[in-house]
């Protein structure tokens, strides 16, 4: 419901705009009334409050006056002006201080309606444009670690190569590192851990570890965690000095060791470090172009392919995983052949390197998803096999090959987790169904693809995602019409719904009965007559 207060100097005025009109069917709640627009002010100083229906002329603040304070005051409050007067001059001051609409004296209640039911309809659609534009900030807050993860991926295995585009991308990303200071890149080994504490450093825990310990800023350095797979992983060290090469070397030496001593201090965790080369700017390691190969080397050749061919693949690699994850052969068959479709007009050495590029990114978002490629295929994931073949058709089966492994170990892992994954959300909708929630947000808080997400949550609850949340709205709806404490719209917003008609609707469907003979059958004695008054006007008006 939004909220309106009631300006107008006159008591008979203020009152009859007050009750005669059905404010709550047109999704307005009236917070107060005023004689004065000083008064008024005050009130909104203090109080949320959504619209102001204002009569223009008034003893001492006028609801032009208001209108133009809002205004001026950057108030987000809309305006609607009440008034007999019909002199330009005041219309035009109406729409110079932004007022909303203009209503004239004697008020009909039909263009009344017409002008709030508008005004709830735009509020309706700012909300829901200022939820998705904050859902979009969390969204890109949660997101950022793993994003200037995935930047740093995409210079490491070659995918982002251009000066200009890598400035552009930090900035996007609000990274305050300087393409031109000396950088390193370390590699960083979890050697030892409890037996207690090892089970916990799988997937987005371990990599949630390494930015906690290694991902913290200095005075003098960034650092960035970068996994290549459950095993392997890099920290980029960029310097915000101007450091010598020699001197910026010892800095990440001795940063890194302090922060290893730390986390085995207070975890018990053994991390081993090396530093493994040093350039003397951000640049330098588009060319190093670091291949994940199990023995921890890298290379220093660099690819033919243009920084858009790179960009266009790294788009493809992408894809994968949401199709293994997905389970779809048919989609992976495609994908590879399309993949290898680019691959046609360059040397077999070089798709090699693709291939292993490739792996090298896949196995980072499976990490993500709980599963650590290598692993779990006891290597049948063979960068050497891959090399070993000398020509793009074989190339393309092996790929294949290992690809199909890679979907058959993810369909075992979901099948473990799943039961797992469709409980917690069950817990996530119990604890979070008053608020707008949706199939699409709760599968993407387990990263889970939603057309896969809705299969399994009806194979485990033997019911679709949306008639399980009516159920949990619906029962809850009927034990707060039981206690008898609230009105059929405050229940209605309290289990989710901003619309008293949809809920209306749902509940009758849901029980049979609307909620106000719902609350009368189970309070044969006939209290709260009141409550049952007021409620079954309120149906009325919404049409039930």
């Amino acid at each position: 419901m939004y909220k309106l207060i009631i300006v107008d100097d006159e008591k008979i005025i203020r009152r009859g705009i007050r009750d005669y009109i059905d404010w709550a069917g047109m999704g307005f709640m009236v917070a107060d009334i005023f004689e004065d627009g000083k008064e008024a002010m005050e009130y909104l100083s203090s109080h949320e409050v959504d619209v102001v229906l204002a009569d223009i002329e008034m003893a001492e603040v006028s609801g032009l006056e208001m209108a133009r304070r809002i205004k001026e005051g950057g108030m987000r409050q809309r305006v609607v002006i009440i008034s007999g007067y019909k002199e330009f001059e005041y219309a035009r001051k109406a729409v110079e201080y932004g007022v909303e609409h203009y209503l004239l004296k004697p008020l009909q209640i039909e263009e009344v309606q017409k002008v709030f039911l508008k005004i709830s309809k735009d509020l309706d659609a700012a909300r829901k444009e200022e939820e998705q534009r904050l859902s979009m900030r969390q969204d890109f807050a949660d997101m950022l670690p793993e994003l200037m993860e995935q930047f740093w991926l995409g210079i490491l295995v070659g995918a982002l190569k251009g000066k200009d585009g890598i400035i552009k991308r930090k900035n996007l990303l609000g990274m305050e590192i300087d393409v031109e200071k000396p950088c390193a890149l370390i590699d960083v080994r979890l050697v030892g851990a409890e037996e207690e504490l090892a089970g916990r450093f799988e997937g987005e825990n371990y990599m949630r570890l390494l930015r906690n310990i290694f991902g913290n800023d200095s005075d003098e350095l960034y650092s960035f965690p970068v996994g290549l797979s459950g095993e392997v992983t890099k920290v980029v060290v960029v310097s915000k000095n101007d450091d010598g090469l020699e001197a910026f070397g010892e800095k990440a030496s001795r940063q890194m060791e302090e922060q290893i001593e730390t986390a085995e201090s207070l975890l018990k965790i053994q991390f081993k470090a090396v530093l493994e080369k040093v350039f003397p700017d951000v640049m330098g390691i588009t060319k190093y172009q670091y291949v994940l190969s199990g023995t921890g080397k890298g290379r220093e050749e660099e690819s033919p392919l243009s920084e858009g061919e790179f960009e266009r693949l790294t788009q493809k690699y992408k894809m994968l995983a949401g199709v293994i994850n997905d389970g779809d052969y048919e989609a992976l068959d495609g994908l590879i052949e399309n993949i290898f479709h680019e691959f046609r007009n360059i040397p077999v050495r070089q798709a090699q390197q693709l291939c292993i590029d490739m792996f090298s990114m896949l196995s980072r978002k499976m990490v993500f998803m709980g599963i650590d490629m290598w692993k779990v295929q006891n290597e049948k994931v063979s960068y050497q096999e891959l090399m070993q073949i000398h020509d793009l058709k074989g190339l393309k089966g092996k790929t294949k090959e290992m690809l199909g492994d890679v979907v058959k170990s993810v369909r075992e892992k979901q099948n473990v987790d799943s039961k797992k994954f469709v409980e917690e959300s069950i817990q996530y909708m119990k604890a979070h169904y008053a608020e707008e929630i949706s199939l699409e947000k709760v599968a993407n808080r387990f990263f889970l693809n939603q057309t896969y997400f809705s299969r399994l949550f009806k194979q485990y609850t033997g019911s679709t995602f949306t008639d399980y949340l009516i159920e949990l709205r619906m029962e809850r709806a009927k034990e707060l019409l039981c206690q008898g404490k609230y009105k059929v719209y405050e229940v209605s917003q309290m289990i989710g719904y901003r619309s008293e008609k949809y809920f209306f609707r749902i509940f009758k469907q849901y029980t049979g009965c609307s909620p106000t003979e719902y609350y009368r059958g189970v309070n044969k004695r006939g209290q709260k007559q009141e409550y049952d008054k007021e409620n079954k006007d309120l149906e009325i008006s919404s049409g039930l």
